[in-house]
């Protein structure tokens, strides 16, 4: 029996990645820098996508960053402004002859971190994305959760209480050193992690994103994690996980699922 084959692109403000998927199984992975310029994505594209064969793929789903409206068309961006009102998805679709569904990047993350790299395991699961932006989205009873308004956490536009400023963060910002910038991310990365648990009531916390370096890691996430645990260890009424992201791919596989599950709806437009 022939196994679907698809097409997964993530499409971040940093770099892209396209992968080519037979049943689960990623067969290729093409990624290159995202170019400023739309006009300069497309060619790239073109230029990428003959490395795969499309003969069999039935269709190509993006997780992109950004806020897209229901016509696929970019109208928010802080990092690739360029691309606000252009269709690139029109054109990409025209490109591979296919129809390509587009969703936000953490939307379809969350999706393929709960179900590719979660196995299923826990419910909801809570996935937070530390890449050019700072987002997140939860998975609710096999489902993304989001509303017609913003499909996304916007992390980076929370609004931090002043209690958060222990003794040692109180300080000029115009003198402060990598210690003090380092104590101040984990108090603040550690309040957003209590504060999310609280109001969503996920089983599970995921962290992933292309910024995510051992480095950063260990120094600034995983003391956010373990300060934030000590809280909710003592507050929560159910045991909590926070840890890494099981997925090294989350949006690609989210994008893979996102076809699976509206094989019967699609057609040869552009979907949404």
């Amino acid at each position: 029996m022939n196994q679907l084959e698809t097409i997964g692109i993530d499409f971040g403000g940093t770099n892209t990645r396209v992968a080519h998927f037979e049943g689960d199984r990623i067969l290729k992975l093409i990624e290159f820098a995202t170019p400023r310029r739309p006009e300069e994505f497309i060619e790239e594209f073109t230029n990428k996508i003959q490395a795969i064969k499309l003969d069999k793929v039935t269709a190509a789903a993006v997780g992109a960053c950004g806020f897209w409206d229901k016509d696929c068309i970019l109208r928010q961006s802080i990092n690739l402004p360029e691309y606000i009102n252009y269709p690139v998805w029109q054109k990409v679709s025209e490109i591979i002859e296919r129809p390509v569904l587009v969703k936000s990047d953490v939307e379809l993350a969350v999706m393929g971190e709960a179900i590719y790299g979660l196995a299923d395991q826990f419910n909801p699961v809570l996935y937070i994305n530390m890449g050019t932006g700072f987002s997140g989205a939860l998975f609710k009873d096999n489902q993304i959760f989001s509303t017609d308004f913003s499909p996304t956490l916007r992390l980076e536009y929370l609004v931090q209480p002043e209690y958060v400023k222990d003794d040692h963060l109180d300080y000029d910002e115009a003198d402060f050193d990598e210690e003090t910038k380092t104590k101040k991310s984990i108090a603040l990365l550690s309040t957003t992690l209590i504060n999310l648990s609280f109001i969503l009531s996920p089983q599970i916390i995921s962290i992933g994103g292309g910024k995510i370096t051992d480095e950063r890691w260990s120094n600034i996430i995983k003391p956010a994690i373990d300060r934030a645990l000590v809280y909710l260890d003592e507050n929560l009424t159910y045991k909590i996980q926070i840890r890494r992201s099981q997925t090294k791919y989350p949006a690609i596989y989210g994008a893979h699922e996102l076809i699976k599950r509206n094989l019967s709806k699609l057609s040869p437009a552009l979907s949404h």
